[in-house]
């Protein structure tokens, strides 16, 4: 019943205070916090003079409230978004602004808004914020700010106001908006809301576009060094035309005979129609230089940081492996509401395509690791080497990099912790392959020390 309590005043105080950090500018929240205080204090007119400061305070805001109500103007808002963002990089976007009305309009700042997913409270409650430990003991108790937290964290950005220049009739404004995004994912805007301050500079009027938008933030990248995989050519069945079709498609070579046992698919009935027997194509079989990156998405009691830090580092590697390189190909295999084999390269897809996946991949909870162990075993036939970034280690990945290292595949394994954890995973595997730790918090510092 209290914690029902406590959610519903939490919710209630985040409203208000939305509220008057977006109608009162600086100089009104002062009045508005004077006016408080001044009404806790001058409550007996009697002992003390406060309760003159506090009719003077609602004067003030009184006429401000009433003049902030005038606010006429014909504005037209549109918003020009990037491509795509990426997290930890702040960036900038333009907003254009159109006068359609018969009156200047000054002094006016533009707010825009994000969608606001607020939590509900089983999940407030069960939520574990990693600045709680930078906090004093009352709000980490209470949770105040890590409702705050969570809301920032899930509305993925936060946007500066932006200041607009004097617009006369007819005028028209380009505006440079900073956005600074703290997670991957689509970020989702909601409006964008024109203010205009009141003659005393205390209150705002607020006019709101309904301007719906989004836009894709990636990853935060890392320097990665750049890994010594193997160059060798495998063995791709169906050639690569295989990899974004069906059937064995290989690089034709010339037409010959038709012979028992060949595929009916590769007759060609032209040539069929005009010799009167049957003629077949003939393929090539191709080999191609094909690396595999394993991202593991199976988290349990493993904090959101580590998971986040592991797609970071996936991202990356897909990033520097893609960039220039048109001679072989990526897989990016994880599971997600499936299992998930995703290709790039020599013109499969393009490079970014794989970061905009990994900007949208979530934790799996209700799947068996056991899908990724047959993803991943299914195709190391034709695998040249392999990076596998883990969150834990226990008995199954234990079995799954042992099976690559039984089929002399060259594997980089990156586990990714919690703190100060390692893992050791003993001395045969770590003969037959790179195994790294890296710690939450420490990854780019660690990556720096890497000799690939």
């Amino acid at each position: 019943m209290l914690r029902k309590f406590l959610y519903a005043n939490f919710r209630l105080a985040y409203r208000l205070s939305r509220y008057a950090q977006s109608r009162f500018t600086p100089g009104g929240q002062l009045i508005l916090g004077t006016l408080v205080f001044s009404g806790i204090f001058g409550f007996d007119t009697r002992q003390t003079l406060a309760f003159q400061i506090f009719s003077l305070c609602v004067s003030l805001l009184l006429i401000a409230f009433f003049t902030s109500l005038i606010f006429r103007g014909n504005l037209l808002v549109r918003r020009l978004l990037p491509e795509f963002g990426t997290v930890g990089h702040p960036l900038k976007y333009k907003v254009f602004i159109d006068n359609r009305g018969k009156h200047p309009q000054r002094d006016l700042v533009l707010l825009d808004e994000l969608h606001e997913d607020l939590p509900d409270q089983k999940d407030f409650f069960a939520a574990r914020d990693q600045e709680d430990a930078g906090r004093n003991w009352f709000d980490r108790v209470v949770g105040y700010p890590r409702l705050v937290s969570m809301i920032e964290q899930r509305q993925g950005a936060s946007i500066a106001p932006a200041p607009i220049v004097d617009l006369a009739p007819g005028d028209n404004a380009e505006i440079l908006v900073e956005l600074q995004p703290v997670r991957r994912g689509y970020l989702r805007f909601n409006a964008a809301k024109i203010a205009r301050p009141d003659p005393l500079g205390l209150m705002q009027a607020v006019r709101k576009n309904s301007l719906p938008d989004t836009l894709l933030i990636l990853p935060r990248l890392y320097r990665v060094p750049l890994l010594k995989l193997p160059d060798g050519r495998k063995y791709q069945q169906g050639g690569l035309t295989s990899v974004n079709s069906l059937g064995d498609s290989q690089e034709f070579i010339s037409l010959r005979d038709y012979r028992p046992g060949d595929p009916l698919r590769s007759i060609h009935w032209r040539s069929y129609a005009k010799l009167g027997r049957p003629v077949v194509k003939e393929f090539q079989n191709e080999f191609i230089v094909r690396q595999g990156l394993v991202l593991d998405t199976f988290i349990e009691n493993e904090s959101a940081q580590v998971f986040e830090d592991a797609v970071s580092l996936a991202a990356s590697f897909a990033h520097t492996l893609t960039r220039g390189s048109f001679d072989s190909l990526l897989d990016l295999m994880f599971v997600g509401a499936r299992a998930y084999r995703f290709t790039t390269g020599r013109g499969v897809a393009e490079p970014e395509s794989m970061l905009e996946i990994l900007a949208c991949v979530e934790p799996c909870r209700d799947q068996s690791f056991q899908l990724l162990r047959d993803l991943v075993q299914r195709h190391v036939g034709e695998t040249s080497g392999l990076i596998c970034i883990f969150v834990k280690w226990d008995e199954q990945r234990r079995a799954l990099l042992e099976h690559l290292l039984a089929a002399a595949l060259p594997v980089y394994v990156f586990m990714v912790q919690r703190g100060s954890e390692t893992v050791d995973p003993g001395a045969a595997i770590t003969a037959s392959c790179r195994f790294i730790n890296l710690n939450c918090g420490a990854i780019q510092e660690q990556l720096d020390q890497l000799d690939g």
